[in-house]
Formats: C-alpha cells, sequence, structure tokens
C-alpha cells in the first residue's frame, strides 16, 4: 500500500504541474485548454464522432456537445454525417483549427521539452520510459507516445 499511496501523492503533483503548464499555454492563444485538448485528440486521431469525443476527454457527452458547438461557431470544426452510419456526426478540423492545433501542440511540446532540462541528465532515460508506461496505461493500451 505504501508503493500506492507514494504513487499516488507523486501523480496528484505531476497532474498539477502538468495542467497548470496547459492553461498557461491554451490563455496565451485563443481558447480554453478544454478546447485546446480537443483539437488536439482530433488533429492526432483525425475525425471523431461526439461520444467519442467525450470518452477521450473524459466529460459528459453533453458538455461535448457545448464545447463543440463553441469551436464550430469559431470556425475551429466543421460536422459531417458519418460515412458509415447517417445517424452519427463526424467531428473534423477545419482549416483554422488545424493551425490552432498544430500551434498549441508545439507550444506544449516546448513547454513540455523545457522539463527535461530540469532532470538530472542520468535519471533523464528512466523518467521518459516510466512516462511511457504510465501514457500506455493511462489510454488503455492504445498510447503512441514515441
Amino acid at each position: 500500500m505504501a508503493d500506492q499511496d507514494r504513487f499516488a501523492r507523486i501523480a496528484m503533483t505531476v497532474a498539477r504541474g502538468l495542467g497548470r503548464l496547459g492553461r498557461e499555454r491554451a490563455r496565451a492563444g485563443e481558447v480554453t485548454p478544454q478546447q485546446a485538448e480537443t483539437l488536439q485528440l482530433l488533429a492526432e486521431r483525425g475525425a471523431l464522432s461526439t461520444s467519442t469525443l467525450a470518452t477521450l476527454l473524459g466529460i459528459d457527452p453533453s458538455t461535448a456537445s457545448r464545447n463543440l458547438a463553441g469551436l464550430e461557431r469559431a470556425g475551429f470544426i466543421t460536422r459531417k454525417k458519418g460515412a458509415d452510419d447517417g445517424r452519427q456526426t463526424d467531428i473534423r478540423l477545419s482549416p483554422r483549427g488545424k493551425r490552432t492545433a498544430d500551434a498549441v501542440t508545439g507550444e506544449a511540446q516546448q513547454a513540455y521539452a523545457g522539463l527535461v532540462d530540469k532532470l538530472p541528465r542520468g535519471d533523464r532515460a528512466k523518467v521518459i520510459e516510466a512516462l511511457e508506461v504510465l501514457a500506455r496505461a493511462l489510454d488503455g493500451g492504445q498510447s503512441d507516445a514515441s
């Protein structure tokens, strides 16, 4: 149980710190942190349904719908009937959304990469490997974190 408690404390500290970085980079742009995450998911995975986006973001479908409505009004996304299922709506990035997702991702990568410089050189590879394992666990084994 001691390992679990220690991990929980460390994970909460890391989550707060990464969340702070995320909020700072989103504030510097033109979208909220949740909108930035939505745009990044669409850039990484292509067209997604509202329910899939909600699941990936860990939010209710109604919250995802409101989020998407704002992104659509601002011209970041488009919605089209699904090719496989006419009842489903596929969410896609508009050219503006793609540019914004790329900018947010680039800023995030710079911010996170800057953290590596704060790690002792001898620990960097171990930390990166541990984060890859954690990313796979969080992503249900589907992470492509390399």
